[in-house]
Protein backbone atom coordinates (compact mmCIF):
# COMPACT_ATOMS: atom_id res chain seq x y z
CA UNK A 1 0.00 0.00 0.00
CA UNK A 2 1.48 3.31 -1.04
CA UNK A 3 0.83 6.03 1.57
CA UNK A 4 2.58 8.69 -0.46
CA UNK A 5 0.13 8.49 -3.35
CA UNK A 6 -1.93 11.65 -3.79
CA UNK A 7 -5.48 11.18 -5.01
CA UNK A 8 -6.21 12.96 -8.27
CA UNK A 9 -7.96 16.32 -7.95
CA UNK A 10 -11.50 16.36 -9.26
CA UNK A 11 -11.94 18.23 -12.49
CA UNK A 12 -13.97 21.40 -12.10
CA UNK A 13 -16.23 22.72 -14.76
CA UNK A 14 -15.10 26.09 -16.08
CA UNK A 15 -17.02 29.14 -14.87
CA UNK A 16 -19.40 30.41 -17.55
CA UNK A 17 -18.29 33.68 -19.09
CA UNK A 18 -20.34 36.74 -18.29
CA UNK A 19 -23.06 37.15 -20.90
CA UNK A 20 -22.62 33.62 -22.24
CA UNK A 21 -25.94 32.36 -20.84
CA UNK A 22 -29.23 32.27 -22.68
CA UNK A 23 -30.72 35.60 -23.65
CA UNK A 24 -33.31 36.74 -21.10
CA UNK A 25 -36.84 36.75 -22.38
CA UNK A 26 -38.79 39.99 -22.20
CA UNK A 27 -41.44 40.01 -19.47
CA UNK A 28 -44.23 39.99 -22.05
CA UNK A 29 -42.87 36.72 -23.46
CA UNK A 30 -42.50 35.25 -20.01
CA UNK A 31 -46.22 35.82 -19.50
CA UNK A 32 -45.92 37.37 -16.06
CA UNK A 33 -46.24 40.83 -14.61
CA UNK A 34 -44.61 42.09 -11.45
CA UNK A 35 -46.89 42.25 -8.46
CA UNK A 36 -47.37 45.67 -6.90
CA UNK A 37 -45.53 46.18 -3.64
CA UNK A 38 -47.35 45.14 -0.47
CA UNK A 39 -49.07 47.86 1.55
CA UNK A 40 -47.05 49.00 4.54
CA UNK A 41 -49.75 50.84 6.47
CA UNK A 42 -47.93 54.17 6.05
CA UNK A 43 -49.51 56.04 3.11
CA UNK A 44 -46.36 58.05 2.35
CA UNK A 45 -44.24 54.89 2.20
CA UNK A 46 -46.87 53.16 0.05
CA UNK A 47 -46.85 56.13 -2.34
CA UNK A 48 -43.04 56.16 -2.46
CA UNK A 49 -42.67 52.45 -3.27
CA UNK A 50 -45.58 52.27 -5.74
CA UNK A 51 -43.27 52.75 -8.78
CA UNK A 52 -41.61 49.41 -7.99
CA UNK A 53 -44.62 47.74 -9.61
CA UNK A 54 -43.85 49.52 -12.88
CA UNK A 55 -40.20 48.45 -13.16
CA UNK A 56 -41.01 45.46 -15.36
CA UNK A 57 -42.16 47.89 -18.06
CA UNK A 58 -38.85 49.77 -18.05
CA UNK A 59 -35.48 48.70 -19.40
CA UNK A 60 -33.07 47.71 -16.64
CA UNK A 61 -30.90 50.72 -17.52
CA UNK A 62 -33.75 52.97 -16.33
CA UNK A 63 -34.17 51.23 -12.95
CA UNK A 64 -31.45 53.13 -11.01
CA UNK A 65 -33.13 56.56 -11.24
CA UNK A 66 -36.42 55.00 -10.09
CA UNK A 67 -34.71 53.42 -7.08
CA UNK A 68 -32.87 56.68 -6.32
CA UNK A 69 -36.16 58.61 -6.34
CA UNK A 70 -37.80 55.98 -4.10
CA UNK A 71 -34.82 56.05 -1.75
CA UNK A 72 -34.98 59.84 -1.49
CA UNK A 73 -38.67 59.76 -0.67
CA UNK A 74 -38.21 57.04 1.94
CA UNK A 75 -35.35 58.94 3.59
CA UNK A 76 -37.59 62.01 3.75
CA UNK A 77 -40.46 60.07 5.32
CA UNK A 78 -38.11 58.37 7.77
CA UNK A 79 -36.69 61.75 8.77
CA UNK A 80 -40.19 63.09 9.38
CA UNK A 81 -41.16 60.05 11.43
CA UNK A 82 -37.92 60.24 13.41
CA UNK A 83 -38.44 63.91 14.24
CA UNK A 84 -42.11 63.32 15.07
CA UNK A 85 -43.38 65.48 12.23
CA UNK A 86 -46.41 63.99 10.55
CA UNK A 87 -46.98 61.52 13.35
CA UNK A 88 -49.23 63.46 15.68
CA UNK A 89 -52.53 64.80 14.49
CA UNK A 90 -54.12 67.81 16.22
CA UNK A 91 -55.67 65.67 18.97
CA UNK A 92 -52.36 63.92 19.74
CA UNK A 93 -50.12 66.99 19.66
CA UNK A 94 -51.56 68.53 22.79
CA UNK A 95 -53.36 71.26 20.86
CA UNK A 96 -57.14 71.52 21.18
CA UNK A 97 -59.02 70.03 18.27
Amino acid sequence: MDHDAVPPEPELEPEPELGSGPEPRPVAEAGRKAMPPAKTGEPRVDAAIAPIGDLDELPVSEHPPVFERIHGQLVEVLGELHSGAGLAGPAESGEPA
